[in-house]
């Protein structure tokens, strides 16, 4: 490879393509931010010497005809070719993805961009991007017109040019492996591109640039939070697409490049693609076929998210059966985890797991029932969340020990009060008013007043799944201390923000499982005995449909 150091001035009016076989533009606002900064900093920097550059990492290119593949540093090369858009005294080069015919007009074309492009997980980035440089320009505009006069004779990059000869994937592989680790899904993405030939009447070439848009169609499909949760829970991955191939690879291996290594193996890898019994796209369309099914949504979002089965687990029973047998599997795998034989025996502090499985599964089949509603369950929000289980009516607070939360508490309790028709609705207001005018609370007073207060809204503290609901841990976190009437203002504001409140959560807060509601302001045994029938009745039917109705 021949070496040169290269001003930006120099790459100025030239072309370049993007092969398919490299990885898409992704750098986030943090890394663009970390450019800009850099380049200010030794633009604005009083004591650089005469001549001093400041220097770009490594780029790699092979001449072609009329242009230069960019085999290296496209993300480096691709956020200069934003900056120098945005600046409006500067020129710029021409940049085209392979995987993206009309590219070059949408970059030619960047500066009118005014949001950002989700047309595809590429414009996407790219269009985040320039609205961050943008933004950033627009913020320190003394900064702009530095850039201006500088950027393009103070910025260098090192300029690898490789011969004609040369493999460009091999170079690729080579040159990443010895740097920041390509993942397992970058380097298959390599063998399924090797050994191209440029030619658009080769079928082999057709075939490889179908697949590599395909690819990015998968991968941005995967980019779907609520897809990618349901059967991922909370795992990650810096390229999502890896998870098909460690469903096609089985891989066990602790060796971090394991499921490469399998399919490095392969000697017809492009077989794995579309061809094989088990393929990529085969696969990626069963991921999506569950998503879109809605019981097999719920189910399988179940059992991954409650760490009952995994993945491969699913995909292998999924292959394996009929499609009716394997929503039998789901759910018989259901109905072995949840046991509801005396629920009602089942004790908070004690039972804490087995309660909060069983509400959450109360959620998901009330979800069901409604088959011809659109609700589906969030799993992304779920699974992002610490779960918690919240009583529904106040317990007694110990916690309430400076003087300041009591008096708050107190105030916060009075105007609910002031609502009930109860025959000790004065004398409590009145012990309250008293006990406000006090220059400090002692516990045993406050203790004694907060007991009558709590016994206003609801029968006996009670530990039982009756008097029970799921929460998110933040969530839960704002209810403390309240009673009852409190606690549903607060969910129905917290609901009305976008907080993540699960249906049968909200439903016990506002009654719907309370046959006749003589108080909205009070939590009786009665409403107690209706929730429990409830989760009971919606369970018991969940666990009795039959094959037909799955």
């Amino acid at each position: 490879m021949a070496e040169n150091i290269k001003p930006i001035n120099e790459l100025l009016g030239k072309k370049f393509f993007i092969p398919s076989f490299q990885r898409g533009y992704r750098w986030d606002a943090m890394q663009v931010k970390d450019l800009l900064e850099d380049i200010w900093g030794f633009l604005n920097n009083p004591y650089k010497k005469e001549g001093a550059f400041y220097c770009l990492q490594p780029i790699i290119v092979k001449k072609d005809a009329n242009s230069y593949r960019l085999i290296d540093g496209q993300q480096r090369v691709t956020t200069i070719f934003l900056i120098l858009s945005y600046l409006k005294n500067c020129k710029t080069f021409t940049l085209e993805y392979e995987t993206r015919k009309e590219s070059q007009y949408f970059l030619q074309n960047i500066k009118s961009l005014q949001e950002v492009d989700d047309s595809n997980v590429d414009y996407y980035y790219i269009s985040k991007a320039y609205l961050f440089i943008k933004e950033w320009f627009q913020k320190y505009p003394e900064r702009e017109k530095y850039f201006n006069k500088e950027i393009t004779n103070s910025v260098k990059v090192i300029w690898y040019e490789i011969s004609k000869n040369e493999d460009e994937i091999e170079v690729f592989t080579r040159i990443n492996s010895g740097k920041i680790p390509l993942t397992n899904a970058e380097l298959i993405k390599a063998l399924f591109l090797k050994d191209r030939k440029n030619d658009e009447s080769n079928e082999k070439y057709i075939k490889q640039i179908e697949i590599s848009k395909e690819w990015d169609e998968i991968e941005y499909t995967l980019q779907n939070s609520e897809l990618w949760s349901f059967i991922a829970k909370d795992k990650e991955y810096e390229t999502r697409i890896e998870l098909i191939f460690e469903l096609l690879s089985q891989n066990k291996d602790d060796d971090k490049y394991a499921t490469y290594r399998f399919f490095e193996k392969e000697k017809n890898i492009i077989d794995f693609w579309s061809h094989n019994d088990n393929n990529v796209k085969k696969v990626f369309l069963s991921l999506k076929y569950w998503f879109e099914d809605r019981t097999l949504y719920h189910l399988i979002g179940y059992l991954i998210s409650q760490n009952i089965k995994n993945l491969e687990y699913v995909y292998y029973k999924f292959t394996t059966n009929c499609k009716s047998d394997f929503k039998k599997i789901l759910h018989n795998e259901i109905k072995e985890r949840v046991k509801l034989d005396k629920i009602e025996e089942l004790e908070y502090g004690k039972d804490d797991n087995a309660i909060k499985d069983i509400l959450l599964l109360f959620n998901i089949a009330t979800i069901l029932k409604s088959r011809d509603s659109y609700l589906r369950f969030s799993f992304d929000k779920f699974n992002q969340e610490k779960w918690s289980l919240e009583h529904i009516h106040a317990q007694n607070d110990k916690g309430l020990l400076s003087n300041e939360s009591k008096i708050s508490w107190l105030q916060n309790t009075q105007e609910h009060i002031e609502r009930l028709e109860h025959k000790k609705r004065k004398e409590i207001l009145d012990k309250i008013h008293k006990i406000l005018q006090l220059e400090k609370i002692e516990n045993e007073e406050f203790n004694r007043i907060q007991t009558e207060i709590v016994q206003l809204f609801g029968d006996d503290d009670i530990h039982s799944i009756d008097n029970l609901a799921l929460l998110s841990v933040g969530v839960n976190s704002a209810l403390s201390n309240s009673i009852f009437p409190q606690k549903r203002e607060i969910l129905k504001e917290k609901d009305a923000k976008g907080e993540f409140i699960p249906i049968c959560t909200k439903n016990v807060f506002l009654k719907y499982y309370s046959s006749d509601v003589k108080d909205i302001y009070y939590w009786s045994k009665e409403d107690r005995k209706g929730y429990l029938s409830a989760i009971k009745n919606s369970l018991s039917d969940f666990m009795e449909i039959n094959n037909e109705e799955l």
